[in-house]
């Protein structure tokens, strides 16, 4: 008999699994937000139902709370199935419901997932990622959920290298089901028949089989694995067609600038300070975001000094308290010609001995912030109708980076919603930047091994790339021959570079 806990208990796949389990007389842990008393299959008792919502910040505690009271000390599985979901236009969604999506889709599975760590690891258990096959694909309407699917997927990545010979760590994605969250989100039948997707029953015989074979990731249904297989390997084709069937992004300025305007979140240092540069040079207002109020006084009067022009906006961006006071200082200096998303921190080491608060704070800055920042630039009609998008996002996206599980998370998450975002806004264009190792304090500080900063590549000719793909209209950049073979390597034969990155990384961080 094994102790099974299950997220989402009370409806859908997460209730289908639980009757399912419950068949084979498994100890069952159910977690779901809705009142015990609201429930009345007989599944649910007091010795069964853990109330947790979430969406709140306590919910892992809540649930660690429970399983220390009920005298449970082991964990054989933990599936994360709880999931929420939003369709419509990126432009429309509100800030809270993005923040919402990320928090149950994401925060609250690498929450639990830190704070059960000793249940699973005691029983040398299995955690059972439900992902989805939306990450295949850009998905403008409903990119905030894809962009969480994804960033999940990436953290399940890094961290299954991390935790191989103490827990199995596993990714499962299923197709669209026939369950009452298009409801809930919206959707109609006439923008999207649900009823003739499978059984939330079927859906769940499937994923107990694949949680049987253990094997790292699964995509269910032979139908949804021509989909991923086309999403990964025919990108060059399948984005421009779903470019035209999607709803398309506008954007209306009331005024226009004189001078081209540059938008950079984390400007005054690194690839930040040299992306500046590099589109001051070329004639661009610049307008920095960043919380270095020195380093940005620093690059403000480097770029006057060389005749460019740039104003510098202080604050946090991982603080969604600091945000309304940041967007009021760039209403004046709206609209932008081209907006780079480059601001972003780690946090370094085994996952489970970082504390949790630096991982949440590394979400927000690298993955919440662009999505506010994006949602709030075309809701106020602040971008030049053609203007460009330009987001950061990392090698980690192929190559995985056990020693930074949530970094990787957030980038690979990053590139997803940038996907998403081209499919939506024809009038200009997006492109995404897949740097490896870059020769800046950043890297100094994350680093395992500064031994070999030579081989990084300098930050002044990473700026000088991305600014010749961002002005050629180029939609994904890997800058360098090396980095190149990397991201190959890794789209082509992934096991082989987990290993590599943790000989690389892992290995080094326990020397």
């Amino acid at each position: 008999m094994a102790t099974i806990l299950i997220t989402g208990a009370t409806d859908g796949i997460g209730l289908a699994l639980a009757r399912l389990y419950d068949t084979a007389d498994h100890q069952l842990i159910l977690v779901g937000r809705r009142p015990f008393a609201q429930l009345n299959d007989p599944i649910f008792t007091p010795t069964t139902y853990c109330q947790a919502d979430l969406a709140q910040s306590d919910a892992a505690e809540t649930v660690a709370h429970w399983l220390q009271e009920a005298g449970i000390q082991t964990l054989d599985l933990l599936i994360h199935n709880a999931g929420t979901g939003y369709y419509g236009s990126l432009a429309e969604q509100p800030l809270d419901q993005i923040d919402a999506l990320l928090t149950v889709n994401l925060h609250s599975p690498i929450s639990l997932t830190h704070r059960l760590f000793p249940w699973l690891r005691q029983a040398k258990g299995q955690v059972v990622f439900i992902s989805s096959v939306a990450t295949a694909v850009p998905a403008p309407e409903y990119a905030v959920y894809g962009a969480s699917k994804m960033a999940l997927e990436g953290f399940a990545r890094s961290l299954r290298v991390e935790w191989r010979g103490q827990v199995t760590v596993q990714t499962i994605r299923p197709g669209a089901t026939h369950t009452g969250m298009h409801q809930k989100i919206g959707l109609t039948q006439a923008q999207m028949n649900w009823e003739k997707f499978p059984s939330a029953e079927k859906v769940a015989h499937q994923i107990s089989n694949a949680i049987i074979s253990k094997r790292p990731s699964v995509t269910l249904g032979f139908g949804n694995k021509l989909l991923r297989f086309g999403g990964r390997n025919g990108r060059f084709l399948l984005d421009p067609l779903l470019q035209k069937r999607a709803p398309q992004l506008t954007s209306q300025p009331q005024r226009q600038n004189e001078q081209p305007t540059c938008l950079i979140t984390g400007a005054a240092d690194g690839i930040g300070r040299a992306l500046a540069l590099r589109y001051a040079q070329a004639g661009y207002r610049i307008v920095g975001l960043d919380v270095d109020g020195e380093k940005a006084r620093e690059t403000a009067a480097q770029i006057e000094a060389d005749g460019g022009s740039a104003s510098f906006i202080l604050g946090d961006l991982s603080r969604r308290d600091e945000l309304d006071a940041i967007l009021s200082q760039l209403a004046v200096h709206a609209p932008f010609n081209c907006v780079i998303h480059n601001a972003g921190i780690s946090a370094v080491g085994h996952f489970e001995a970082i504390p949790l608060a630096r991982q949440t704070t590394v979400l927000h800055l690298n993955l919440h912030a662009p999505l506010w920042l994006t949602t709030e630039l075309f809701r106020q009609n602040w971008l030049t109708p053609d203007a460009s998008f330009v987001f950061l996002s990392s090698l980690s996206y192929f190559a995985s980076y056990p020693g930074a599980a949530v970094y990787a998370a957030s980038k690979d998450g990053l590139a997803n919603y940038a996907r998403s975002l081209r499919a939506a806004w024809a009038g200009g264009h997006c492109l995404t930047v897949f740097p490896g190792p870059v020769r800046t304090a950043h890297a100094r500080r994350y680093s395992p091994d500064n031994s070999r900063e030579d081989g990084r590549m300098p930050p002044e000719t990473l700026a000088a790339a991305i600014f010749r793909a961002e002005q050629a209209g180029k939609t994904r950049l890997i800058p360098g021959a090396q980095n190149k073979l990397m991201g190959g390597a890794g789209h082509l034969f992934p096991r082989l570079l987990e290993w590599g990155m943790k000989k690389m990384i892992l290995e080094k961080l326990e020397g």
